[in-house]
């Protein structure tokens, strides 16, 4: 039982970092798309997408890796 805990433990890491990887990929599509926006001067959009920002940003922290 013990090396199936192990296996588990394993196993849910690299799930983690996985998606580590895929919110830091979409914190800087997020980032860019935000920046794109304001210089275009469509506020409205980009406060939508600074919302989806600050989410993405506190879900990666809760992850603590």
């Amino acid at each position: 039982t013990m090396e199936l805990t192990i296996k588990l433990n394993l196993l849910e890491s690299r799930r983690k970092k996985a998606h580590k990887n895929y919110l830091e990929t979409a914190i800087a599509a997020t980032h860019s798309s935000i920046v794109k926006h304001v210089l275009d001067g469509n506020i409205k959009l980009a406060k939508s997408k600074s919302k989806l920002f600050l989410k993405y940003n506190r879900r990666l922290k809760y992850l603590g890796l």
